[in-house]
């Protein structure tokens, strides 16, 4: 299976998630729980559940499969986990097929107030960070599976989708977090991932790390009043040190 196949995988498995789950996310600071949608779900809560919600919605596409693995080496602390390994190619033999890195990022949290971390997360070249970027470094130097990727998500918000929530959440918190999303848009203008997304793809290719073109796909997800319209983003990352033609004096 190809990248652009799995991220759209992603993003049914995405909405699925949201339709249907009865997790919900809890603040680690306050440990008070989220309003039900993945939108403020971790990626060590969504991972899982959309791994799930994969095999319900394409039963058998994958002969293994596995979230939150550890990296086989111990430059990479135990606590760093590898989000997503599995194989659709049937080789089980072999290492598995793919090693996904997902990132989720918002612009908004739960109550719909401005997020300050999401470019960082996209664009940081610092580990304290844990960006978009750091991950594909992450995976070119000690990814074990035979190939990887970094997938990202998150929702865009302009007028036309506040509009369309606030006809879903007219009440109590939810709308209080329309009105909030509202706000910053009112002041900012939309906010949409497809900048930084192009940001971190120049980013990637200018230095040579990936294969192929850019993955993407979209989904709905409205069950919280932060979700909406999603991206589901992603790049095959290359190891030069795999390659055939591989000289160590000319690593790019």
């Amino acid at each position: 299976m190809e990248l652009q196949e799995i991220v759209e995988r992603y993003a049914d498995s995405l909405a699925e998630v949201d339709a249907t789950t009865t997790v919900v996310g809890v603040n680690a600071r306050t440990k008070v729980a989220y309003q039900p949608g993945i939108q403020p779900m971790t990626e060590s809560v969504v991972v899982p559940l959309m791994d799930a919600a994969w095999e319900t919605l394409y039963a058998d596409e994958r002969s293994f499969r596995e979230t939150e693995v550890s990296y086989p080496t111990t430059d990479v602390p135990s606590t760093t986990k590898l989000d997503h390994i599995f194989t659709t190619d049937g080789l089980i033999d072999e290492p598995p097929e793919w090693g996904v890195e997902v990132k989720r990022l918002q612009f908004v949290g739960d109550n719909g107030k401005n997020g300050d971390h999401e470019t960082a997360k996209m664009l940081s070249p610092y580990l304290k960070d844990r960006g978009v970027l750091h991950d594909a470094l992450r995976l070119r130097e000690y990814g074990w599976t035979r190939r990887i990727a970094v997938v990202g998500y998150g929702f865009d918000y302009d007028e036309t989708s506040l509009d369309h929530a606030a006809t879903l959440h007219t009440t109590g918190d939810a709308a209080m977090t329309v009105k909030n999303i509202r706000s910053i848009v009112k002041n900012n203008g939309p906010l949409y991932y497809r900048p930084l997304i192009e940001f971190a793809d120049s980013i990637l290719r200018l230095r040579g790390w990936t294969i192929g073109p850019r993955a993407e796909a979209s989904f709905e997800a409205w069950r919280h009043p932060s979700g909406g319209t999603g991206i589901v983003f992603g790049w095959e990352i290359r190891r030069p040190q795999w390659e055939k033609d591989y000289d160590p004096r000319h690593p790019w």
